[in-house]
């Protein structure tokens, strides 16, 4: 108050005036700042938010890519076929891997399941070796194998659940095996290579694909048969005599 007796003037008017203005400047940069600072905060938040959702995407596309992959199947979370290359002719498995399939210094047993194996060469059975697949020299056991007094029958002992196929089996046994030959003894017009299957309920298929990639199932009886039109075979029923 600036005019006589302490009254209001017009100047005092305009400087209250002022003043309130420049305190209502203040209160909205201060506020513009407030909001300015929570932009700031809801920015960064998205960013660092944004940030861990793409590591967490990354980290489970790579745990999901390794559960999911393998060949030879090494993974018992995600089944594979494990395929015969049928290049492995007067080679047998010496411990190295081969087909993906490791030897083990133990018997696997995430998977154990028996299939046997009829050959017939110019109508004369053939043995399947015991020891086949249980290299001595390095004291190892593959998924594939003969044990010693079980001839002609094949363990599927695995660490996963993977089918294996009998292609699989002869290049762990060193013989060759195609559509036109088994072991030694190669198919002509006059010497005919067949295939037959017979499942754990003895209903007989006859294989015309790729022997190759005949799966070995349990309790299932694979025939091949060279030259031997006379023999009639039949599926294989003495596993209770091996406990198997």
């Amino acid at each position: 108050m600036s005019g006589p007796g302490g009254s209001v003037t017009k100047r005092d008017d305009r400087r209250d005036a002022r003043r309130k203005q420049f305190q209502e400047r203040q209160r909205q940069r201060q506020l513009e700042r407030q909001r300015k600072i929570r932009r700031q905060r809801m920015i960064r938040g998205a960013i660092i938010g944004g940030s861990v959702l793409i590591v967490a995407l990354l980290a489970f596309f790579v745990i999901h890519g390794a559960s999911s992959g393998g060949s030879g199947g090494n993974n018992a979370n995600t089944p594979a076929v494990v395929h015969g290359t049928g290049t492995y002719a007067n080679n047998p498995a010496t411990g190295e891997t081969r087909d993906g399939m490791q030897c083990y210094a133990t018997e696997q047993t995430q998977q154990h399941i028996h299939a046997y194996l009829a050959i017939y060469a110019n109508g004369q059975p053939v043995t399947v070796p015991a020891g086949t697949g249980i290299p001595q020299s390095a004291n190892c056991i593959y998924p594939l194998h003969v044990h010693d007094g079980e001839e002609n029958i094949i363990h599927i002992e695995a660490p996963n659940t993977d089918t294996y196929t009998l292609g699989a089996f002869f290049d762990i046994w060193g013989e060759a095996l195609s559509a036109n030959q088994v072991m030694d003894y190669k198919a002509d017009a006059s010497h005919p290579l067949v295939f037959e299957v017979f499942d754990a309920n003895g209903k007989m298929t006859k294989v015309t694909s790729n022997p190759l990639d005949i799966a070995l199932k349990e309790h299932e009886t694979v025939v091949v048969l060279y030259n031997s039109p006379n023999v009639t075979p039949q599926p294989y029923a003495n596993w209770s005599q091996f406990g198997l």
